[in-house]
């Protein structure tokens, strides 16, 4: 089975077979179009208008899509039979735009969402925060109060031996 999808008919134009299609740029170009024809057909592409130079891009004996890259103005002419039907889609795809010295005031920015169930989420979430902040601070003023006592036991440790050190030292005999 043969599947053959045309689009919208209305692009469609018919042209006589060897007429010649300008593909008009002043700078580099993707070109892309399409052709069908109750015959065969050959696709010749050049620089210029006499079609000297030219180069085959393609043949075909039914509809066919001829893509290539310019570096600028083209032309591009179709050969078949004299009594051929050929008609071609050529969509306008010079997308380009000109870059303008105005200044935007614009930026892209993640949508905000406002639904019910994201608030809810959020408030699980804070309060969770909250919850973990506190226990976190409780956990450290255990923490706090341990190293304390054992600042104080090793202070009181340094005093005792400093006494006897001192003891010793005056010859007396610790008890």
């Amino acid at each position: 089975m043969n599947r053959i999808k045309h689009g919208n008919v209305n692009k469609w134009t018919a042209t006589k077979p060897g007429q010649v299609i300008e593909f008009a740029s002043s700078k580099p170009r993707h070109v892309k179009f399409e052709i069908t024809a109750n015959s065969n057909i050959e696709i010749w592409v050049a620089d210029n208008q006499k079609m000297s130079d030219a180069v085959l891009v393609g043949t075909s004996n039914g509809k066919t899509e001829i893509q290539y890259t310019a570096p600028a103005t083209t032309y591009v002419q179709i050969k078949a039979e004299k009594s051929a039907d050929v008609f071609v889609n050529i969509p306008d795809l010079d997308q380009a735009v000109e870059s303008t010295d105005n200044p935007s005031f614009t930026s892209i920015e993640p949508r905000v969402n406002n639904s019910t169930e994201f608030d809810r989420m959020m408030a699980f979430m804070k309060h969770n925060e909250t919850q973990r902040n506190a226990q976190l601070e409780a956990e450290r003023a255990v923490l706090r109060a341990e190293v304390a006592k054992i600042k104080a036991v090793q202070a009181d440790e340094a005093i005792i031996e400093a006494e006897e050190a001192q003891a010793e030292d005056a010859g007396e005999t610790p008890e």
